[in-house]
């Protein structure tokens, strides 16, 4: 199953009616309460969430959900939480609800938002050349 919760009514129905299997919800704790959705997917904008963004994407995380987060730009503070959090299921700005339905059918990898993460963390790596002496440096190397 799959819960969708924007906080704007018309887009909740607008996606709902492209993507089987889905229920809306119409208010952020309904995702939460007795764990009901626990190990479902939910699509979310953090304009919808009422309280702490970091808290509840946690909280849904812990409850093993699928998080697939809408969200108008990448340089949003949400995008940063969502990476520490390992939700890389995110869609930027204007978007279709089939980009959510190849979301939903292909999630992503770390892979994916790799390069979205290095610059979201400001991350700079070094690309060193490994050589291995084929028989001092290796694992299965005998004497």
């Amino acid at each position: 199953m799959i819960v969708i919760y924007t906080g704007i009514d018309e887009v909740d129905k607008e996606i709902q009616t492209n993507i089987r299997d889905s229920i809306i919800a119409h208010y952020s704790d309904y995702l939460i309460e007795n764990n009901t959705f626990e190990g479902q997917t939910v699509i979310i904008s953090p304009n919808a969430i009422e309280g702490d963004i970091h808290e509840f994407l946690f909280i849904l995380k812990q409850m093993n959900m699928r998080v697939i987060l809408l969200l108008k730009n990448k340089n949003q503070e949400e995008t940063r939480i969502a990476l520490q959090l390992g939700i890389y299921d995110i869609l930027y700005g204007n978007f279709y609800p089939s980009q959510i339905k190849e979301v939903i059918e292909h999630p992503k990898t770390f892979r994916d938002v790799s390069d979205l993460y290095k610059k979201t963390f400001n991350i700079k790596l070094q690309k060193k050349k490994r050589i291995r002496d084929d028989k001092t440096n290796s694992f299965f190397s005998r004497k």
